[in-house]
């Protein structure tokens, strides 16, 4: 049975709770759509946009590669590394709207993998990974992979880790030596450095609260789990706390921690226990600790969209109750009894998404009732990467797939039917035929970014719609009544 160790007063009950439903003020503005890598500080795998409710997929295209990777998306950019082995491994920018390969880069000349670990304000920043703990940091411009700089800096991520940008664009990394650093994201150069002592792999990334400009870093000193509060504007450590195993024995800490909606620091400890703590700005105090089981090393957390905490225990995905750390539902096991390593990430419009590390990616409701899952072989790190746009990016072997949001708009479903639509890629304008148009209906036009682009009513059974002011580009008609998006191809 799953225990809980509450460690709660109910004044610290009461003040949490305040923060919680205060969540609106507190929920960072999305910068770039890898969510649950770094692109929120956070790290807490959320992404304010409706993502899909169908595996209705937008592209697909094979690339060469044994398995996914962690995907990075800014603008229409999506980045990821495509291993094919320890000296070739290249980063990778594909078109987000139409999987088109715009780059193919290997910073190594064949010495080591490429491995990206940043994307923010149009630079790719990539490790020449080679596992020597003393490697180099680049940064590439997006729009065509060219060097921008080299960092005067070595660092020394893990290949499952990624660095996290704060509000200001400054990037943090794990580094040589055990240090923590903080980089000018415009030239490379060290802005400062911390001791930070993580765990042998997979946990060495900062999570970031920047209402209270600190940084969070999970390490492992003489075989015990610290959660250490670091003031992001000088690298000063501030205060720590332990967080005690619940199953003596248990496996090492190799998951990133996390920032809630709330304030609250979750951590993961493999194998072992999810743990709370609120922090009041002069330490820590544990909230709640709820055991959880399995080895699911380098595996992601993330908060819902009611603030409900979803982390891997034993084969399944979890909801806990983010003050008490209650367990309220649990899926199915999605666990086909390979290397189970769960990324999880969430969406506004109540969706939860997993990838299993192994082959299959998952999508749930709140309350964790399987809504859909698609087959993609070794799935590995890759997790499921929400643009702010709404499209889910995913990659397997051999394989990178987005799909597409299918959100309606307006009442539920009709015997609204559109015959037709053409022409379809079009310069100017489209026709839409429906066989029966009971009422005037609403109707938007969205592009690939999620602007607006066109509003209005349809009243005629053929109706043409003019775009010829549109630029080139994808776009998405939804219309009132019909239970799928549309898309419109601008040429």
């Amino acid at each position: 049975m799953k225990k809980q160790l509450h460690l709660t007063t109910m004044k610290i009950y009461s003040t949490v709770l305040i923060l919680f439903l205060g969540i609106s003020a507190l929920v960072d503005a999305q910068t770039t759509g890898w969510n649950n890598g770094g692109g929120n500080w956070q790290r807490n795998g959320y992404m304010d946009v409706a993502g899909p409710t169908t595996d209705s997929v937008l592209w697909q295209v094979n690339s060469d590669g044994f398995f996914g990777m962690p995907i990075f998306i800014e603008g229409n950019y999506l980045v990821t590394m495509r291993f094919l082995g320890m000296t070739n491994a290249p980063v990778e920018c594909y078109d987000l709207t139409s999987g088109n390969l715009l780059w193919s880069v290997d910073v190594t000349n064949s010495s080591g993998r490429s491995l990206p670990v940043g994307l923010r304000d149009e630079r790719v920043f990539v490790v020449r990974y080679t596992e020597s703990q003393n490697d180099t940091l680049y940064a590439l411009d997006v729009s065509n992979g060219s060097h921008l700089w080299t960092s005067d800096v070595n660092v020394a991520p893990y290949i499952t880790e990624t660095g996290v940008f704060d509000s200001s664009g400054n990037f943090y990394i794990y580094g040589s030596n055990f240090k923590t650093y903080k980089i000018n994201p415009v030239n490379g150069e060290m802005i400062w450095e911390t001791l930070t002592i993580p765990a042998a792999s997979g946990s060495g990334e900062m999570a970031i609260n920047n209402s209270n400009n600190t940084g969070y870093t999970l390490e492992l000193i003489g075989g015990l789990s610290y959660v250490w509060a670091i003031d992001l504007a000088t690298g000063q450590k501030k205060y720590n706390h332990i967080v005690q195993e619940l199953q003596p024995g248990g496996n090492l800490p190799q998951s990133a921690l996390m920032v809630g909606f709330n304030g609250v620091v979750y951590v993961q400890l493999t194998e072992d226990n999810v743990a709370a703590l609120s922090d009041n700005g002069t330490g820590f105090t544990l909230l709640w600790q709820t055991e959880i089981y399995g080895n699911v090393s380098f595996s992601l957390m993330c908060v819902g969209a009611d603030g409900s905490i979803y982390a891997p225990t034993d084969g399944k995905i979890v909801r806990l109750d983010p003050l008490t750390g209650v367990t309220l539902d649990e899926s199915v096991t999605i666990t086909q009894g390979g290397f189970f390593l769960p990324r999880i990430s969430a969406t506004n419009n109540n969706m939860i998404y997993a990838t299993n590390g192994e082959n299959y990616v998952y999508a749930f409701d709140l309350n964790l009732n399987l809504i859909w899952s698609d087959d993609l072989p070794n799935t590995n790190t890759s997790g499921v990467c929400i643009a702010p746009n709404g499209l889910a990016a995913v990659c397997g072997q051999n394989t990178i797939r987005v799909y597409t949001p299918t959100q309606t708009v307006g009442i539920p479903e009709t015997e609204d039917v559109i015959v037709s639509l053409h022409p379809n890629p079009t310069s100017s304008y489209v026709t839409l035929t429906f066989e029966n148009l009971v009422s005037a209906k609403d109707y938007l036009c969205i592009d690939s970014q999620g602007k607006i682009m066109r509003k209005g009513k349809i009243f005629e059974k053929c109706t043409t719609l003019n775009l010829a002011d549109l630029n080139s580009g994808l776009y998405f008609l939804q219309i009132e009544g019909l239970n799928q998006t549309v898309k419109i191809v601008k040429k």
